[in-house]
């Protein structure tokens, strides 16, 4: 009896130290996912394109397109729902090996609706990006 309590007892201690983390690192990627879309609120399209994850040279003509979609979109919200108003992170969760995550956003919008969105991000180098 005293062993299953024993064994028991260092199940429970192992998932506790397994379970908690550093919680700067767990939402970083989220973080940065905010800080794109954040970018649009302040109608910074090529912002939020320098935040994908894409190779470092892709031709003009396709980052215009990327840049028209964003602008695009805020338009169309805009019309819509009256734009968005803002931007929360919900929630991050990593991969086991950090080098990529989903990042969950809130996103409000001015007529008082709101959507959760998941971003998946990529880590390349020290810096998350959009994939």
């Amino acid at each position: 009896m005293r062993k299953l309590i024993t064994i028991t007892i260092c199940f429970v201690i192992a998932a506790i130290i397994a379970c908690s983390r550093d919680k700067k690192t767990d939402f970083a990627a989220a973080k940065a996912a905010k800080e794109y879309y954040d970018l649009l609120l302040r109608e910074d399209y090529n912002g939020f394109v320098e935040g994908m994850n894409m190779p470092e040279r892709i031709p003009d003509s396709y980052r215009e397109q990327l840049v028209d979609n964003a602008r695009m979109f805020v338009g169309e919200v805009g019309q819509e729902r009256q734009g968005i108003r803002e931007v929360r992170v919900v929630n991050c969760v990593n991969d086991s090996a950090m080098l990529s995550a989903n990042a969950f956003l809130m996103i409000c919008f001015g007529d008082s609706t709101i959507e959760e969105v998941v971003v998946p991000m990529v880590k390349r180098g020290k810096k998350w990006y959009m994939k």
